[in-house]
């Protein structure tokens, strides 16, 4: 990576992790980067969309599933060998670490891949949702840089990354046959 982009990246970073971090916003982060805490709002909304949205609904979350069989794969395994970018956790001392600090690397940010990737989905499919789909999906990315454990870089390659899987998913699935079958 270029000199000053590092050095944008990381002062970002700096700018975000040092600054005060209040209690609450603490609380609103840790549980907006945990994807565990959404599992039953998942659920919810998955019987929902398959039950009440007809094929819509069901294209949506066949898209969903094959976009983080594909996405999370792609940032975890594939990506971050390539890249090979140290966490800021582990160079930084940072004061606010409210996580701990994971042994894989940084870029691109998984969460970010994963989460933009879905928000890309939702919103083809669903235009109306698509303010409330990339908010969300921004509050996690922006979740990963306030809690120490990625550079705003990290995140916003991983946005990047994700938008551009999610457009292709729902693309190029559309035009797949075993798509239309089911549905």
């Amino acid at each position: 990576m270029d000199t000053f982009l590092q050095t944008l990246d990381f002062s970002l970073y700096r700018a975000v992790v040092f600054s005060p971090h209040p209690s609450w916003l603490n609380s609103v982060m840790l549980y907006v980067t945990n994807p565990q805490n959404f599992f039953l709002a998942v659920a919810v909304a998955a019987v929902f969309l398959w039950t009440r949205f007809g094929k819509k609904g069901r294209f949506l979350l066949l898209c969903a599933a094959l976009s983080i069989a594909i996405t999370d794969p792609l940032a975890s395994r594939v990506l971050k060998a390539i890249f090979q970018r140290e966490r800021p956790c582990h160079l930084v001392h940072a004061p606010h670490l409210l996580a701990g600090c994971s042994d894989s690397w940084s870029f691109p940010s998984s969460h970010a891949v994963n989460i933009f990737s879905e928000a890309t989905v939702v919103a083809i499919i669903y235009p109306k949702a698509a303010p409330w789909a990339y908010t969300f999906a921004l509050m996690v990315g922006v979740s990963r840089v306030y809690i120490g454990v990625h550079y705003p870089f990290d995140v916003l390659g991983g946005a990047i990354i994700g938008t551009v899987v999610g457009m292709a998913i729902v693309r190029g699935a559309g035009c797949l046959p075993m798509f239309r079958e089911i549905l």
